[in-house]
């Protein structure tokens, strides 16, 4: 396993224990670097650069565990189809009120109802 998968499931944990706020891991996520890594640990660590925008919580943390598991294309193809699953408005909904993802997901879900 590359040093960058080692360093995201580090941050999972760290995340799913409480030790790190989602801010914080966006925050790492943003300046830690993807020099020599897999395109399944690069599009992951794409993802975490902007959870506040694609509304990443801990929830998706297994989805996330399940591609690094994988040998890098076939992780990289497991989030694609986990992503068609994803449910934009129900997450929005859900975190509406959150101090974090809530001006995010006003914005997303007047989007979403414009489009319609």
């Amino acid at each position: 396993m590359n040093r960058l998968r080692d360093e995201l499931l580090r941050v999972f944990k760290q995340w799913e224990d409480g030790q790190l706020t989602s801010q914080a891991v966006m925050n790492w996520a943003k300046k830690t670097s993807s020099q020599g890594a897999d395109v399944c640990a690069i599009e992951v660590l794409n993802h975490l650069r902007g959870l506040d925008i694609h509304l990443i919580t801990t929830e998706d943390l297994a989805i996330y565990r399940e591609a690094l598991a994988r040998p890098a294309a076939a992780g990289l193809e497991y989030l694609k189809e986990q992503e068609q699953q994803f449910d934009v408005v129900k997450r929005a909904t859900e975190l509406q009120h959150d101090r974090f993802y809530g001006p995010h997901t006003k914005a997303i879900l007047k989007n979403l109802d414009d489009s319609k």
